[in-house]
């Protein structure tokens, strides 16, 4: 609201005395009346101060009044003339010095008179506000449904929705992150994901290099996956996003159904190893490139159970209770933690999740996405194989293979991110990985089994000079100097071993299975 339609609305005419040049100036409260000589600590500024001028007992006061008023930046000053008569030359003169618009309050007009056209006048701009917001809302919402994405209807500067791990869905660049290569998941971003991730409740506030910025979620889904909004300094966009970006997920899960049954298709044409031509068409209904390369993906994901679910993933809007289990978000998180310029096809089976990714460079960004992510929800571990890129359609089966068999590899590791790529691991490790471990078990047990029930025994030490002479190569002299061993004993207990196991050390095929044997069971 600004000053001149206060003065120029309908009524006894309030004469302006000084600043005509600043009737345009905003006024943000109601009227606030006094007669004290300073009242600069009862005002908050942007409001309309009215006065008997009983504070004035010589023309000096003038200015000590109005320098305060100034000072607290109110937007006017209306000065009654129903005591003391004429507003006196002296506080003109001050507040023509300080810019402060003043006005005369007339003997016949009262002020209550003033602050009821200043409530008035609010209350219609307000009102007229609250009409354009709705009907602004309801033009945004019906674009949406005609089929515009959320970065169309959403022009706003100020205010973004992101991703889990801090990728920019719909925005601009946040502002402290505009000189970075890589603005979307560094800095701010992967700050504002992780108090999303950690906030106990939303909506929820943050303070991120200086500045506040205000979280939201637009479902009632688990924080693993989701879409989550932020909105800079006073917030006043979110609630306005929050429902945009809640229509927009719901149309993006009904897509996202349609596609998963397609992805299951694929991944199951890909298992069975299915022709070329059935294979391609599978990839086209999917909508990847037929020509290569693809890298596949098999991630594996442990969330926090019930005890600590609702400090990690707990559920997104106004504290309420929600099982601990992804129900459909598995496949949103696996395509986040892959996303790249060639978006992730996602089938999920019980446990797993196959991601067919068109393109290469996936292991890298897998890995430091899921270090993010864990690293903001307690209790959370993401365990996944990456296949080596295949360059055709006839690749793409040896590749899911590949990258199962780099799942199971990885799940022996500890840690929380367990990402293993097929580059990582040596023909032996790939191989046995591949292996069902009650076999592996098995195997090493009927080679092993005699060396440790001999060293049981006798107090021997046949097992790990196996594990060191094996280490040297067969070196006589480095495996007798590593286990400062005198060559004859070495001797003797390499003869021990061949006698218990039935495998002959000199033989190569011999040392390769019981290489394989302690390696099983590593």
């Amino acid at each position: 609201m600004r000053l001149r339609d206060v003065l120029e609305h309908p009524g006894v005419p309030l004469p302006v005395l000084a600043g005509h040049g600043e009737l345009d100036r905003p006024v943000a409260r109601n009227a606030y009346t006094t007669d004290l000589l300073d009242p600069a600590r009862y005002l908050a500024g942007g409001e309309v101060v009215l006065t008997g001028m009983m504070w004035r007992r010589e023309p000096a006061d003038s200015e000590v009044f109005v320098a305060a008023l100034a000072g607290a930046g109110v937007a006017a000053l209306g000065a009654g003339e129903a005591l003391l008569g004429p507003v006196p030359a002296d506080l003109v003169d001050a507040c023509r010095r300080h810019r402060l618009p003043l006005f005369a309050v007339p003997a016949e007009v009262s002020f209550r008179d003033v602050t009821d056209r200043i409530d008035t006048v609010l209350w219609a701009e307000r009102e007229a506000g609250a009409v354009a917001a709705r009907n602004r809302r309801r033009g945004l919402v019906a674009r949406l449904a005609a089929g515009a994405d959320l970065s169309e209807v959403w022009p706003t500067d100020g205010a973004w929705v992101l991703s889990c791990t801090g990728r920019i869905i719909v925005g601009g660049p946040l502002e402290t992150d505009r000189t970075s290569t890589t603005p979307t998941e560094s800095g701010v971003g992967a700050k504002l994901a992780a108090a999303f991730l950690r906030a106990d409740t939303l909506p929820a506030r943050c303070r991120i290099d200086g500045r506040e910025f205000h979280l939201d979620a637009p479902a009632l889904t688990p924080a693993l996956g989701a879409r989550f909004i932020a909105c800079a300094d006073d917030g006043t966009a979110l609630d306005e996003l929050v429902e945009l970006a809640a229509l927009d997920a719901a149309r993006h899960e009904r897509a996202r159904q349609v596609e998963a049954r397609l992805a299951n298709r694929l991944v199951a044409a890909l298992a069975a190893n299915a022709d070329p031509i059935e294979t391609s068409a599978a990839l086209n209904a999917c909508g990847l490139p037929v020509t290569g390369p693809h890298t596949v993906v098999v991630v594996s994901l442990d969330t926090p159970g019930p005890a600590s679910f609702g400090e990690s993933a707990r559920m997104l809007r106004r504290d309420r209770a929600v099982s601990p289990k992804l129900h459909g978000d598995a496949a949103a998180i696996v395509e986040e933690m892959v996303a790249q310029a060639g978006v992730a096809v996602v089938a999920v089976d019980g446990a797993l999740v196959t991601a067919v990714v068109a393109g290469t460079g996936v292991l890298a960004p897998l890995r430091d996405r899921a270090r993010r992510m864990t690293s903001a929800v307690r209790g959370a571990r993401v365990t996944a194989g990456v296949s080596e890129p295949a360059s055709d359609v006839s690749g793409l089966a040896a590749a899911l293979a590949q990258a199962r068999h780099a799942h199971d590899y990885a799940l022996e590791r500890d840690g929380r991110v367990r990402v293993v790529g097929c580059d990582e691991l040596a023909s032996h490790d790939l191989l046995l990985a591949g292996v069902p471990r009650a076999v592996r078990q098995a195997f090493a047990e009927r080679l092993l089994a005699p060396l440790r029930a001999y060293d049981s025994s006798h107090n021997a030490d046949l097992l790990r000079t196996l594990q060191t002479f094996l280490a040297c190569d067969g070196s006589w002299t480095r495996c007798a100097s590593a286990m400062h061993l005198h060559v004859n004993t070495l001797r003797y207990r390499i003869r021990r071993i061949a006698d218990l196991t039935g495998r002959d050390l000199d033989s190569f095929a011999d040392r390769v299975d019981l290489f394989l044997a302690l390696r099983a069971t590593a």
